[in-house]
């Protein structure tokens, strides 16, 4: 074999070991980043399920519409200095709801979560949550301009696209469904007509 050849062979070969490591680096990134993006799915999914996000975001999503009626709180909501120990933990409730929202959008925003998991898990209550906290939002955005919870809002916009895009939600189609029987339609019927007569 002349040194040539040899030369030209070990070439080739140092090239096949080159493509070979970068190609398992590659695959090694990938699943890298599907780990990533799963964890922060699951992150997220556990901040969700903590008794405090799920009383801010009851208190968000019951409460917080006839309680932004009473101008006594909108007052204190804008006023930090004439907050009552009554209303603080009640603004405390939606801040976290805000900000947490506002987080999860930055991180869709820079696709450090992966976006159509994000939306099918959480597109529902994040427009929920938005459309409650639109009111008082509009008062500080009055005060502190468009960039307050602008994550939240583009993670909304996206959640109502992707909620138009799927009205029946994404079970896939010719997909066999099971039948369910509502048994207890009738007797939650009458009970809550009898709610109404009372």
């Amino acid at each position: 074999m002349s040194l040539e050849l040899f030369n030209s062979l070990a070439t080739f070969g140092t090239f096949l070991v080159i493509a070979a490591t970068a190609t398992a680096a590659l695959i090694q990134l990938r699943h890298a980043r599907s780990a990533n993006l799963i964890e922060g799915i699951n992150e997220f999914t556990r901040t969700f399920a903590t008794p405090e996000f799920q009383a801010a975001q009851r208190f968000v999503l019951v409460e917080l519409p006839e309680k932004w009626k009473d101008p006594v709180f909108r007052y204190q909501y804008f006023t930090r200095s004439a907050r009552t120990t009554e209303n603080q933990p009640l603004v405390t409730k939606i801040n976290v709801v805000g900000n947490t929202y506002e987080n999860y959008g930055l991180l869709v925003k820079r696709l450090l979560v992966d976006r159509g998991m994000a939306l099918e898990l959480f597109s529902g209550n994040a427009v929920g949550a938005w459309e409650s906290l639109a009111p008082l939002l509009a008062g500080n955005r009055r005060l502190a301009g468009n960039a307050l919870w602008e994550n939240f809002e583009y993670f909304v916009v996206l959640s109502q696209d992707w909620l138009a895009a799927h009205p029946a939600g994404t079970y896939p189609p010719g997909m066999r469904r099971i039948a369910l029987v509502d048994e207890l339609r009738e007797a939650d019927a009458e009970y809550a007509a009898s709610l109404a007569t009372a």
